[in-house]
């Protein structure tokens, strides 16, 4: 089945273009109206392509809605970000966007950047007891063990419950605040932000010494990914 990627936009011509684009490199592609944000019935996309307008605030909030929904956070969706429209990256990175790419760009960066989200959409599994696997690493919830090749790798509470976070959207930006809110639940507006920073970097040293090289990538003013093949 080839995988389906969702294309919001108020021009024909954008939807005509991309659609092609996709459907000759693999991707079937599908029109997304404001009014039907979320289809109901269906399984849910791999990605959504969103056309981002000078002052188009529809797609802050699509992007939101996907993101706050338990039927289809795991959509990964990119902002393509027009010429005139730099204000919209912001409301972007704060509604839960995976990545934003200013226009205009070379597509193959597109294309790209969703065949690396199907190829982790293939080896990143959650099963029903909430334990994590994605290619050689191994996170199990309830006995709070990190494997990696059958290797175990100790670490804290609140390092485990962040590698957590960045498992379960591997590839995806995760903001300081959203890791927050993933290792301090019950403190989040009580912790400083630069917290999330040192034990990130905590966590980091611990797995690149098992590991041999670095998992997570640091994206400038916007967070942090797990990304193992980057």
């Amino acid at each position: 089945m080839r995988p389906r990627v969702l294309i919001y936009s108020k021009d024909p011509d954008f939807f005509l273009v991309f659609g092609h684009i996709l459907g000759v490199a693999g991707f079937d592609s599908q029109l997304l109206s404001a009014e039907n944000e979320l289809p109901r019935g269906e399984a849910v996309p791999l990605a959504v392509v969103m056309d981002c307008q000078p002052g188009d605030r529809t797609v802050a909030r699509l992007c939101a809605s996907f993101k706050g929904s338990l039927e289809t956070r795991t959509a990964a969706v990119v902002g393509l970000v027009a010429p005139g429209a730099s204000g919209l990256h912001l409301d972007l990175i704060k509604a839960g966007a995976d990545e934003i790419f200013s226009r205009p760009f070379p597509p193959e960066k597109l294309l790209t950047w969703l065949q690396s989200r199907a190829a982790a959409a293939k080896t990143s599994v959650e099963s029903e007891a909430g334990d994590l696997v994605h290619g050689d690493f191994v996170l199990e919830r309830r006995s709070h063990r990190i494997l990696y090749r059958g290797q175990d790798i100790a670490v804290p509470p609140i390092e485990f419950n962040l590698l957590r976070s960045l498992m379960a959207r591997p590839g995806a930006v995760l903001s300081r605040e959203s890791l927050i809110k993933a290792a301090w639940p019950d403190h989040a507006g009580e912790t400083d932000i630069r917290g999330v920073d040192v034990h990130v970097a905590r966590l980091r040293k611990r797995l690149t010494a098992v590991i041999g090289h670095d998992v997570i990538r640091t994206v400038r003013s916007a967070g942090y990914a797990f990304a193992p093949d980057w």
